[in-house]
């Protein structure tokens, strides 16, 4: 393959790659003649193209001489995005349900490096008070939905956490310390769920429960959030709705029982 054209520019390129890049999934593996007869692509179009992509891992060489395939890093992605789709369909329900019961916010959140992205969220009542929109993201150290996560990831990603962001971001008020914050993911790991209180002196409470795949590990967390008051009622349990939510997606995600993994993420995880 030749060196790629930077020439070629911007949306047209898009549109290229990713009509080149649907072409041979459907085929599974295909010629740059066979890519050229099928996209109307000129074949030395095609060749610059496929070399920016075999770059950056999209496309790789095929089983045989002269075939191209896609990339294992492009596979990867996919799996990825399907993954995070399918958990969005099915905690969906859970969601509507949470803020049907209690008006609040419910969120959906799942880790991305060292925070927790907003992947799906139902306004509630106190709409106003949320700085987590859709698509936005917080440092894992803070809020009920990323502690929940946080809690039950590995030892490695706690000490990344704590070793890599800066200070202003590690910590909100209800954990000014590393030894604090250590010990707050010690509580929630045993208690199963991320209860905040007040915790950001304004009244704000919330509840994170966090939601495992069939191998156990932690994918995201669901909560509620909105003014302490309203959170936390003598008109339902919220640490009961949202845990018992979360343990409904995980199980559809054919999670093992929940009591089967506490003890050992509680006891080993956080040192």
């Amino acid at each position: 393959m030749t060196e790629p054209d930077e020439s070629i520019g911007g949306m047209n390129l898009v549109t290229k790659s990713a009509g080149i890049l649907q072409t041979i999934a459907a085929a599974g593996e295909l010629t740059v003649a066979d890519l050229a007869e099928r996209t109307g692509e000129p074949a030395s179009s095609l060749y610059r193209l496929l070399a920016t992509m075999q770059k950056i891992g999209w496309v790789e060489d095929g089983s045989r001489r002269g075939m191209t395939r896609l990339g294992l890093d492009f596979v990867r992605l996919g799996a990825k995005l399907e993954a995070q789709l399918d958990l969005r369909e099915l905690a969906r329900p859970e969601l509507e349900k949470l803020h049907m019961i209690t008006g609040q916010t419910a969120f959906l959140c799942i880790r991305r490096g060292l925070s927790a992205v907003c992947i799906d969220r139902i306004d509630g009542i106190d709409v106003q008070i949320h700085n987590l929109r859709l698509g936005e993201s917080m440092p894992l150290g803070q809020g009920a939905a990323p502690r929940a996560i946080l809690a039950f990831e590995s030892t490695e990603v706690v000490e990344r956490y704590l070793r890599e962001l800066p200070e202003d971001e590690l910590f909100g008020p209800v954990a000014k310390s590393a030894m604090e914050l250590r010990e707050l993911l010690r509580e929630t790991a045993s208690a199963g769920v991320a209860v905040a209180h007040s915790d950001w002196g304004q009244g704000i409470g919330g509840v994170g429960a966090p939601i495992f795949n069939h191998k156990g590990a932690v994918v995201g967390a669901l909560s509620v959030s909105g003014q302490t008051h309203r959170v936390f009622t003598s008109d339902h349990d919220p640490v009961r709705l949202v845990t018992d939510a979360a343990a409904t997606v995980s199980r559809a995600l054919g999670a093992i029982p929940r009591e089967d993994l506490m003890e050992p993420v509680a006891e080993s995880r956080i040192a």
